[in-house]
């Protein structure tokens, strides 16, 4: 399987998904678009992943390249093709499909526990409730073609599914690795902030050793939900 990973920042790389799909004999290209690498055409992907980043995915004339970003979006859930967004890249999804991306109600850095709706039985993608690192200050509105799966107290939207794409608002997929490069690269998030939902560097850190392990497993049970009918 043709799996393309596009990475919006150096800092902020793919933590676990990489060996998790190699391991399931995936060949990942990691689309490294702060660096200029072209976007492919959706025939050459069959499953694509879009991760976060710090920018604003309305900021479309800093970053040209999200207009074709927000296409390759539409065409892949139109294809039936498996597609997931991570923070930057659930907003992307939602941008694609015209629903409002805004500043959230309160800016989230951190774990933070993630409710999941009801109709998550339904799609396998979901359980009652799983802390999970948060990172962002905007969120997206549901696209009208899409349904709902999760909440937070901070922040009512925080995931959904459309077609053949999950949009996650948090990172299911953090690593020790990448944990500390968000603490370095992001420390204005936390450490010049303050708010109900930022901890400080001591606490994420804490917090990562204690859910850290249950959030991967959650990311690898939502990724094989969506690539079993493959």
């Amino acid at each position: 399987m043709e799996t393309y990973i596009f990475q919006h920042v150096e800092f902020e790389g793919p933590g676990i998904l990489q060996k998790l799909l190699e391991s399931r004999g995936h060949n990942i290209h990691i689309v490294k678009l702060y660096a200029g690498d072209p976007i492919p055409h959706e025939d050459d992907i069959d499953f694509a992943i879009m991760l976060g980043g710090p920018m604003s995915v309305l900021d479309e004339a800093n970053y040209p390249y999200f207009v074709r970003e927000k296409e390759l979006c539409r065409d892949m859930i139109q294809l039936g093709k498996p597609l997931l967004g991570i923070c930057l890249g659930a907003q992307m999804i939602a941008s694609a499909f015209r629903a409002a991306i805004i500043s959230a109600p309160e800016k989230e850095v951190g774990w933070f526990p993630v409710l999941w709706n009801d109709c998550c039985d339904k799609h396998g993608t979901g359980k009652g409730t799983i802390n999970a690192l948060h990172w962002h200050g905007q969120m997206f509105k549901i696209p009208k073609e899409a349904s709902k799966l999760a909440s937070s107290e901070g922040c009512e939207n925080q995931a959904f599914k459309l077609g053949s794409a999950i949009a996650l608002q948090f990172h299911l997929e953090a690593s020790p690795e990448s944990v500390e490069s968000m603490l370095r690269n992001c420390r204005d998030d936390y450490a010049s902030t303050s708010g109900k939902f930022i901890q400080s560097e001591k606490e994420i850190r804490e917090l990562s050793s204690q859910y850290m392990k249950e959030a991967n497993d959650f990311m690898e049970m939502i990724i094989d939900t969506m690539l079993k009918k493959l």
